[in-house]
């Protein structure tokens, strides 16, 4: 023990080597837990990250450690470490989240975890295994707007070497984002996350693209009132077996597409054991309500005044539940209109919006910016692509059995 802590202290040592260093001690590690706290009262937690970080890793497979006092260690530990070192061995950060959500505490980790990630990345594009733990948190706190600053940037910088992420990680990463999204009715966002999941390259199928995929159908339903088709770049693996795992939602779309809304209540009490055992029925009672608001919303185009009554019996609800959806949906600005709670008059008015404002055209400008950013960087990976050793040889490879095939004609 006394050599990892001479290894763990030494000044003028790069991070990645002395990472190397302390690698050769995580089963001595692992075998001697009586002797961890006493080592990490020895190191200081800023000076000494990356071996403070090695002995609360191995703390985890102590059976007899107190969970409440580890979980404060790992906690003031993130808090000061220095970045630079800990950024030498990001996976050893991930047991946090799994503790916390294992003992019903993940609102604990919500912070610690979200000041992590900004001490393991450069640049709020990159993706670390420790996003998908944060995210996990968020949602099982119920503290989703603590994650949207995360989730709202676009992610373009997935390193593999530099992090240690695995493509499970990235998937995990997209699908609690797209619930995120969902649940803060970001609707077409959501879709995009999902849309990550189930389209990412694949030889098989697997559990996370189907669970996604599901989600994907429903909040599709809800936003376009239509179902959903294939985009090309998905995988064919995907196109050829999804929909045979999700017979129930393509049963529930094909029917919502009739518009019989008689029809599509049966469906959803029938199925309803199936939506709530997927955590999905909150979507397909979204998918419903979309009905209502999508035909209030072609009235006002062909109206320009119209009762509440008549809304109703015209999307076939309650006077009272027709006059809430129309509030609710002025309310989130999906039309334009005002109340007379005098004679319960509905008048429809055009987007009051010019789009030539100053606001306008400073989020033009850095939507165009952004486009000309990840031009930038897709050129970039093309160049890093056409140089690389493994691309170089699969690229002569393949010209040289062209050319055999070639010669085997002659």
């Amino acid at each position: 023990m006394d050599q990892f802590v001479i290894e763990s202290t030494k000044k003028d040592v790069a991070p990645k080597a002395m990472k190397n260093g302390l690698t050769r001690f995580e089963e001595i590690l692992e075998h001697n837990h009586g002797v961890l706290d006493n080592i990490l009262h020895t190191l200081d937690p800023k000076l000494h990250s990356l071996g403070y970080l090695f002995v609360l890793k191995a703390k985890i497979s102590d059976s007899r450690k107190n969970q409440q006092s580890y979980i404060t260690q790992v906690i003031n530990f993130i808090q000061v470490a220095t970045s630079e070192q800990i950024k030498a061995a990001p996976v050893h950060c991930k047991h946090l989240g799994d503790l916390l959500h294992q003992l019903r505490q993940p609102a604990r980790g919500v912070l610690p975890l979200k000041h992590a990630i900004c001490a393991l990345t450069d640049r709020p594009s990159q993706l670390t295994p420790i996003h998908s733990d944060f995210l996990i948190l968020c949602i099982l706190s119920k503290s989703y707007h603590v994650a949207m600053p995360v989730i709202t940037n676009s992610i373009t910088d997935v390193n593999p070497e530099q992090t240690s992420i695995a493509i499970k990680d990235v998937l995990a990463y997209f699908y609690y984002a797209g619930i995120v999204f969902a649940t803060m009715k970001k609707h077409k966002q959501a879709l995009e996350s999902f849309k990550q999941v189930w389209t990412a390259p694949a030889h098989a199928l697997s559990a996370i693209a189907i669970e996604s995929y599901k989600k994907y159908y429903l909040v599709f339903l809800s936003v376009h009132g239509t179902t959903p088709g294939f985009p090309k770049y998905t995988p064919f693996v995907v196109q050829r077996t999804i929909k045979n795992h999700c017979k129930t939602y393509i049963d529930f779309g094909t029917c919502y597409l009739s518009g019989n809304m008689a029809e599509i209540n049966t469906k959803f009490h029938q199925n309803a054991e199936t939506f709530q055992k997927d955590n999905n029925i909150g979507l397909v009672k979204l998918s419903i309500r979309s009905i209502h608001r999508r035909n209030i919303k072609k009235l006002t185009q062909t109206f320009m005044t119209l009762s509440i009554r008549d809304i109703a019996d015209n999307v076939k609800l309650s006077p009272a539940d027709a006059e809430a959806i129309v509030l609710k949906m002025i309310e989130d600005g999906e039309i334009f209109a005002t109340i007379s709670q005098k004679d319960g008059m509905v008048t429809f008015h055009e987007n009051p919006q010019s789009f030539s404002g100053h606001s306008i055209l400073n989020e033009l400008e850095q939507q165009i910016n952004g486009v000309v950013s990840l031009e930038t960087k897709l050129r970039a990976i093309d160049e890093q692509f056409s140089v690389s050793t493994p691309y170089l040889k699969r690229l002569l490879n393949a010209e040289k059995k062209m050319s055999s095939q070639y010669d085997s004609y002659f």
